[in-house]
């Protein structure tokens, strides 16, 4: 008898911990595909929306980096896209622990210590032209200072400032922004790329490799043939193929004459020679829409 209780026993702790095996299991399974269900509908927000939109607020006076942080959330609760904001109380901290050319919004206040909000912009805007940013500051003394640099996208004074006009001035960037978004798919062995159209500023055909050049100088190469990536970008601008095997981002080009585009890098793309007067002529329609764009 007692033998038989004593198996009985063992039957059923083994039947408890297999069952409790099996819902600590099923938990750990479900668990798992919920969190990559996230990360699936994550991805699918950002494909929608071209980017993950980043936000910087460069400014010394933390109750100014707060009520700006407050009204940027708030206006995201009614615009739902994915975003992320960075503080930094000084423009030394934001180029030390930041990747600035990642963000696509920076405000930024003038008169600060150290690095002054226009020597901040004006570096941010040599390498990264796409980027927005939006002066955020307690005078007009420098208004003039702040757009010679060219990357003034606004000018807001914290003495006047409302919620409203903050609300306004995002809704002129995201529109600006996702005039120029997009991305180039393709697929090298078994890694997905995704490259935003922003950043590339032009890529060329090398043997079997394309390589690609982006905003920040850096440059990439992937076995993929030329004519594949060439079909994405076919009469897409700011895109322009300036002769075979190149296209440029007309956006990054700093020169141009009847034979060469020269590139933010300093890189001297060549004209087809029977094209030259087309080319320059697309270059000079574009900027001027460009122009007459950020005017109205």
């Amino acid at each position: 008898m007692g033998i038989v209780i004593h198996l009985h026993t063992i039957t059923d702790y083994i039947f408890k911990k297999t069952f409790c095996q099996e819902v600590i299991f099923n938990f750990l399974n479900w668990t798992f595909c919920f969190f990559y269900y996230i990360l699936f509908m994550i991805s699918i927000l950002n494909i929608l929306w071209g980017i993950h939109m980043k936000i910087a607020i460069i400014d010394d006076d933390q109750n100014d980096r707060e009520y700006l942080t407050t009204y940027i959330k708030n206006y995201g609760q009614n615009h739902p896209f994915p975003f992320s904001i960075d503080t930094f109380s000084s423009g030394e901290l934001f180029f030390k622990n930041s990747i600035y050319n990642e963000y696509s919004i920076i405000f930024v206040d003038i008169y600060m210590e150290g690095i002054d909000g226009v020597e901040i912009a004006h570096t941010i805007h040599s390498s990264n032209k796409d980027c927005l940013i939006i002066f955020f500051t307690s005078s007009q003394d420098d208004m003039w200072r702040a757009i010679k640099t060219h990357a003034c996208f606004d000018y807001l004074l914290k003495t006047s400032v409302t919620e409203q006009n903050i609300n306004d001035v995002l809704d002129s960037a995201l529109k600006r922004l996702h005039k120029y978004d997009g991305t180039l798919d393709f697929i090298v062995g078994k890694k997905n790329f995704s490259l935003n159209f922003s950043q590339l500023q032009y890529l060329f055909s090398k043997d079997k490799y394309t390589v690609f050049t982006f905003s920040d100088n850096k440059q990439l190469q992937c076995r993929i043939t030329f004519s594949s990536i060439a079909e994405q970008l076919h009469e897409k601008e700011p895109f322009l193929s300036c002769n075979r095997g190149i296209i440029l981002n007309m956006n990054y080009v700093c020169q141009a004459n009847n034979e060469v585009f020269i590139m933010q890098d300093g890189k001297h793309l060549p004209l087809r020679r029977k094209d030259c007067n087309e080319l320059l002529k697309k270059y000079q329609d574009y900027q001027f829409k460009k122009l007459n764009e950020e005017v109205i």
